[in-house]
């Protein structure tokens, strides 16, 4: 069936709505722990390109690419803009327009799966009415980008096998080499793409049919995924080969975060976080409805694909609800196999919720069919209107969310799981001492969110705020990261709750 612009309308108006609200609240976010570094390597390979400084292989790294933000530091540059306010207010807009056009990709490739406009709207409001995502979707340049970039993969992965041809694939390697430069776990699509191309050579060698076209298909494939990871990740043009293979190897077995987390109610040391760190906290922070439609539409995939198992092998629609569980699992199984440390909630597996959410409508397309329509129908809009009101409710600590199995009792939430650990809330306190005294105000506290949100405070509101020992200052600011006990200082000014917890507190010292 041929699709026409009015079945992409849909979408097309949510993504203008969903932007009017961005462009709307961007400026209510503060600027999160991670945001500096996150923007070093952009610097760094930016200074390399146009200057040929090597702090790009001097300094430590990572080994996250710089794909994301290299860009982002042209468009600075480009602008001219000096004041570093100004810096990551731009910076925030722009990844939630990118994370915008990434739900938007999921809607076509909803719609391209389903044939519905409906299941396709669906989809973008159950990725957009993700609270955690959203909020991340401002100060996230790391994790949302690659989970962006994920969808495009896989949604130019589902054109590129209906079209059956060989030159759309070149695209998609480059989206999936565009993919991999932000964060190296798009290595993953080369593997996903070459195992469908090899059924593919098997099942037409078996038909005799187009012996060659798969082959050529990796070959393109693999040439644009080449030219654009070396493009995109600058860090590689010196000895290539080796630094790629580095930061596999860093990717596989990263365990060196010397932080801790709070995880059910216990201090737990980065390098002990347990294989069920990633299963609780997917369980508690994701809207109670799409959880159970997804765990739904796993089992129901499983039992079609015993029941009749070619169609989800060959090339057909059917395959890519397989890839979706292979998008899902595989980077979950790899963290649990490999012990690699996941911390700050499941930030660093993000991008496996888009695959998460396609299993689940696979679920909800089935009981549509049914005589439970109408009870579905019900059951998903009123999860919708919910997810839109918490988090309004929520705004701008969306990042906080927590769904109904987790205990909502007074500081249950602050007392057994890390809540606003990126400190993005020191802008509000800031702005509330900003309002409540008068002159100049001396403060201390977290040694990274304080000054950041210090230096996204206006120019005249930046020169009242003095960033003291705390043997000088007059107030602690406190997001509690890695201390969720009640600090022994006399008062607590002011504490900004969220879900019955507090997740920032503002300490009188004297």
């Amino acid at each position: 069936m041929k699709n026409t612009l009015k079945d992409y309308l849909p979408g097309f108006v949510l993504f203008l709505a969903a932007l009017a609200i961005g462009l709307f609240v961007y400026q209510d976010y503060g600027i999160g722990w991670d945001e500096p570094l996150q923007r070093q390597p952009g610097v760094y390979s930016y200074d390399y390109l146009t200057a040929g400084k090597q702090d790009l292989f001097t300094n430590p790294t990572d080994y996250h690419g710089a794909g994301f933000e290299l860009p982002l530091v042209m468009l600075e540059r480009w602008l001219h803009l000096s004041d570093m306010r100004q810096v990551y207010q731009r910076r925030h807009i722009v990844t939630h327009l990118f994370f915008l056009i990434g739900v938007f990709s999921f809607y076509v490739l909803c719609f391209r799966l389903f044939r519905s406009r409906v299941l396709a709207a669906l989809g973008f409001c159950m990725l957009l009415l993700a609270p955690r995502l959203y909020a991340h979707s401002f100060f996230n340049s790391k994790d949302i980008p690659f989970l962006t970039a994920f969808i495009i993969v896989a949604t130019l992965c589902q054109y590129a096998f209906q079209k059956n041809k060989t030159l759309p694939f070149l695209a998609l390697g480059i989206a999936a080499g565009y993919a991999t430069g932000i964060r190296i776990l798009g290595i993953l699509w080369p593997a996903f793409i070459g195992a469908m191309l090899a059924v593919d050579f098997f099942s037409g060698y078996a038909a005799k049919e187009r012996r060659w076209q798969p082959a050529a298909k990796a070959c393109i494939f693999l040439i644009g995924y080449s030219a654009m990871l070396y493009s995109a990740w600058p860090y590689l043009w010196r000895d290539p080969l080796h630094h790629f293979a580095d930061g596999f190897k860093a990717m596989l077995h990263y365990n060196a975060w010397g932080g801790a987390v709070v995880f059910r109610g216990k201090l737990i040391p980065g390098a002990e976080i347990p294989w069920t760190y990633f299963p609780v906290w997917f369980s508690i922070s994701t809207p109670l409805v799409w959880l159970a439609m997804g765990i739904l539409g796993i089992g129901w995939l499983c039992l079609d694909f015993f029941r009749r198992s070619l169609p989800f092998i060959t090339n057909t629609p059917e395959r890519n609800f397989v890839l979706a569980a292979l998008c899902f699992f595989a980077p979950v199984l790899a963290v649990i196999v490999f012990h690699s440390v996941i911390y700050d909630d499941w930030r660093h597996l993000y991008f496996v919720y888009p695959a998460y959410i396609l299993l689940g409508l696979y679920a909800v397309n089935k009981l549509l069919q049914s005589r439970f329509k109408p009870a579905i129908i019900a059951l998903c809009s009123v999860q919708l209107g919910i997810t839109a009101y918490q988090m309004v409710k929520l705004h701008p600590f969306q990042q906080v969310y927590f769904n109904e199995l987790a205990d909502h009792r007074p500081e249950a939430l602050h007392n057994n799981y890390d809540l606003e650990y990126w400190g993005c809330g020191f802008k509000q306190a800031l702005e509330y001492l900003l309002a409540k005294y008068p002159g100049e105000i001396a403060v201390t506290g977290n040694a990274d969110p304080l000054p950041n949100n210090i230096m996204g405070l206006s120019p005249a509101d930046r020169k009242r705020i003095k960033a003291v020992p705390i043997d000088s200052a007059k107030f602690f600011i406190t997001n509690y990261r890695m201390h969720p006990q009640v600090y022994p200082y006399p008062t607590l000014e002011y504490g900004i709750k969220v879900e019955g917890s507090t997740i920032i507190g503002i300490y009188k010292l004297r």
